[in-house]
């Protein structure tokens, strides 16, 4: 139960269990205001305040006495006594209109600029975004066949963007991670995930927020987003709102071009009677990634699930009710939908092929996968070609006998579409045992 303490001092307020005990309700004091026992008086009646024997007021004396029997319940007013002092917060805190020096005139601007007016994003910042069929295929398949969209996973896509901000996703790597039915947590800042980068930077990408600034000079593969799935737990929103909060976190990091794309199961109906993996691409509005950086999106509660509401708070003034404008109306909370923009999602064969186990997953990468793809199209399909795989690079990045110097070389080539050197050749063939 919450209950209102009035002492001479101020208003504060505790909170205990239902089935406390009045000396339960000293020891929270005690603890909470920092309060000596001894120095503690306790009463339902106002007169305690200005009494001279607050002794003789004794309704609350009875330590053992359960709160309810001595007709203390949820909400009720209770007065406490003590001696000295107290530096007592008050119980309003008043608002930055209250407070501004006399004789300032406030204007219109500074009013909105204290309340935002949330708005919707009419379009994305990008066109269109193009994924890659192989590796989008390896994905959802993965979700599907081994997790069965049971629970969320993600990974980074790579790819590049024309002048006329059309975004193709290239490649998926997949971090480390940890996945709920409602929550995804990808491990950051690994050495694998800084060798992802330098295998990216070897091969033409670049991260996005390097490139952000110059976007016409986008020639190479910059990191263009994310990529994740939602799993087969009944929503009926597009995304709930720690999702909401994950994806604008995720702009802000990568940049204006960052695009996230969603793949989710549809259940079979009449239309669809074996059911299907549906993909989608969203960006966030620029004003929810200005919000979530600023600190006023708040994420569920733990134990609490998700839903589609994004509850808003002044990070400057917490306490402050309906902090934001909708619709000419003050809100504490705005539906998802007005934070999301939908881009237009479309596929193409990219250059790079997915041949080899992806990285993190159930089944760990070996020397017999190398093998198989070097195996593949026999002698007559050029080395390079069998290289041009990411994730084999990325294990072969790994393996003692190559170095960064190699890689350097080894993804030249691939870039180049040009042959590669017979002694790597050579080495790789050596690690694969062929």
């Amino acid at each position: 139960m919450l209950l209102r303490l009035r002492s001479r001092d101020g208003l504060e307020r505790v909170e205990i269990d239902d089935n406390a005990t009045v000396a339960m309700l000293k020891q929270v004091i005690n603890q909470k205001l920092n309060i000596p026992l001894h120095d503690m008086h306790l009463s339902k009646n106002p007169n305690l305040l200005a009494s001279k024997a607050p002794q003789d007021i004794a309704d609350l004396d009875n330590g053992s006495k359960c709160l309810k029997a001595v007709g203390v319940n949820h909400g009720d007013m209770l007065y406490m006594l003590y001696s000295g002092e107290r530096q007592v917060q008050p119980a309003f805190k008043r608002s930055w209109l209250d407070v501004r020096p006399l004789g300032h005139a406030t204007t219109a601007a500074e009013i909105a600029a204290k309340q935002p007016r949330i708005s919707r994003q009419e379009e994305a910042m990008v066109a269109s975004l193009s994924f890659d069929r192989d590796a989008a295929n390896h994905f959802q398949s993965y979700v599907q066949s081994a997790l069965a969209f049971s629970i969320k996973r993600g990974g980074f896509i790579y790819g590049t963007v024309d002048d006329s901000m059309n975004v193709k996703a290239e490649i998926v790597y997949e971090p480390p991670q940890d996945g709920t039915s409602m929550h995804l947590t990808l491990h950051r800042d690994t050495e694998e995930e800084k060798q992802v980068d330098f295998l990216a930077g070897l091969l033409g990408m670049k991260k996005m927020a390097q490139l952000a600034s110059s976007p016409h000079a986008l020639h190479g593969m910059p990191q263009v987003g994310w990529v994740y799935n939602q799993s087969t737990e009944e929503r009926d929103f597009i995304m709930h709102a720690d999702e909401v909060k994950q994806v604008a976190m995720m702009q802000d990091e990568i940049g204006d071009y960052c695009t996230t794309v969603i793949v989710s199961w549809e259940p079979a109906s009449e239309e669809v009677p074996s059911g299907q993996v549906h993909f989608e691409a969203f960006q966030c509005s620029k004003q929810c990634v200005q919000l979530t950086k600023e600190g006023w999106l708040q994420s569920t509660p733990e134990g609490e699930k998700p839903g589609g509401v994004v509850q808003l708070r002044n990070p400057q003034d917490p306490g402050q009710e309906g902090p934001v404008m909708i619709a000419s109306r003050d809100a504490s909370e705005a539906d998802v939908d007005y934070f999301l923009c939908a881009v237009k999602i479309l596929d193409h064969s990219g250059p790079l092929s997915t041949q080899f186990p992806i990285e993190n997953r159930l089944i760990p990468q070996t020397k017999s996968d190398l093998q198989d793809v070097l195996k593949e199209g026999g002698p007559s399909r050029p080395y390079v070609e069998r290289l041009s795989d990411f994730h084999l690079l990325l294990w072969l990045s790994k393996q003692p006998n190559l170095d960064s110097n190699d890689m350097t070389l080894l993804c030249d080539a691939i870039r180049n579409r040009a042959p590669v050197l017979e002694g790597y050749r050579v080495i790789i063939d050596s690690i694969a045992g062929l």
